[in-house]
């Protein structure tokens, strides 16, 4: 029968990459979150509730929870927040090596992908 499929080994023998990729996509408001950043750029709160219908309680939890984990950025950062919106993007170091670190746990060929062959795997 083989060994035990990556897919169902414990989270302890996963990279850092994977992990973040894990509690990303772990709830559909999150994974909505980063998908609207990363495709639109930066964004303020009130835009993400709007466009995203989400309440507004559920994005602010879920905004300082993905800042907690290092892929949104805040500007202005913490402790300089007071009176200021906040402008939310997308930490594109940490968000490459999430989405890599995914691809390889599902045998996915980055370079098999459409519009990959100008870019670096």
């Amino acid at each position: 029968m083989g060994g035990v499929p990556k897919y169902a080994l414990p989270e302890e023998n996963w990279s850092e990459d994977l992990l973040l990729a894990q509690r990303v996509i772990s709830t559909p408001a999150r994974l909505a979150i980063v998908g609207y950043l990363y495709t639109q750029g930066p964004t303020l709160r009130a835009t993400l509730i709007k466009q995203l219908s989400l309440d507004s309680s559920l994005v602010g939890r879920n905004l300082d929870q993905l800042e907690d984990l290092g892929i949104l950025i805040g500007d202005p950062p913490r402790g300089e927040r007071v009176g200021r919106s906040t402008r939310w993007e997308v930490n594109q170091d940490k968000y490459n090596g999430m989405a890599k670190a995914l691809y390889e746990f599902l045998g996915i060929d980055l370079k098999t992908l459409p519009g990959q062959d100008a870019q670096e795997g």
